[in-house]
């Protein structure tokens, strides 16, 4: 026996694409690495049960969205209803025979409202100069209370600092006041001292001799 004969022994050499498989007379499909591939019939059917699965899935998460919703707008609703509204004299008419008055909600008591009434899991990150709140998930099932105060702290300053008719600041709250709004609200004032100091770090608020001014980051948390 020759060595090549020897090196040979015992090997089975594998089906190449196209090939014929002995005793089935059927085409075995085979990749560059001869594994065996699946045909593309196949495959397509396997698309289009993904794509039925990834509908019913889409149209669940959008009817749980939709309830969540739900949820957070009663939450709102009750709050609002809670915290009221202030309303103020805006101008009388010539002949002192009307009256035009506006009704504001305290955006500081309508948070801390929301606050308590929101799910668990749930905190209001900022009140949005539209009037809009925007309410986030924590991603848990609960509410880490400093983010509460955050809120409330948050919605304090922007309800006390005072803008021109350019957008300028003209006046804001100075930190006492900023604390005993928060423990008018039901803030320990401890808790909301760390809080606020915790802000300032992460440039959320500027505190000065002045007062407590928005900071750059006032938006995001």
């Amino acid at each position: 026996m020759t060595i090549e004969q020897l090196n040979g022994a015992g090997e089975t050499a594998s089906p190449r694409s196209g090939d014929t498989v002995a005793g089935t007379g059927n085409s075995v499909a085979t990749n560059s690495r001869g594994m065996t591939e699946e045909p593309a019939h196949e495959q397509m059917e396997r698309h289009a049960t993904l794509t039925d699965e990834l509908a019913a899935l889409g149209a669940e998460r959008d009817a749980v969205a939709a309830a969540v919703q739900d949820r957070l707008a009663d939450a709102v609703s009750e709050a609002i209803a809670e915290a009221g509204a202030n309303v103020g004299n805006i101008e009388q008419s010539k002949d002192g025979k009307r009256f035009r008055f506006e009704a504001r909600l305290d955006r500081a008591a309508l948070v801390a409202a929301v606050t308590e009434a929101l799910p668990d899991g749930f905190v209001v990150s900022h009140v949005n100069e539209d009037g809009t709140l925007s309410v986030d998930w924590t991603g848990d099932s609960t509410t880490p209370s400093k983010r509460e105060h955050g809120a409330i702290l948050k919605a304090i300053i922007a309800e006390e600092t005072e803008t021109d008719s350019d957008g300028f600041i003209e006046s804001v709250p100075s930190r006492d006041r900023v604390l005993a709004r928060a423990v008018e609200l039901g803030v320990d004032e401890g808790d909301a001292a760390d809080r606020l100091s915790r802000l300032a770090t992460l440039d959320v608020v500027d505190i000065t001799d002045e007062g407590v001014y928005p900071d750059e980051n006032f938006s995001r948390y």
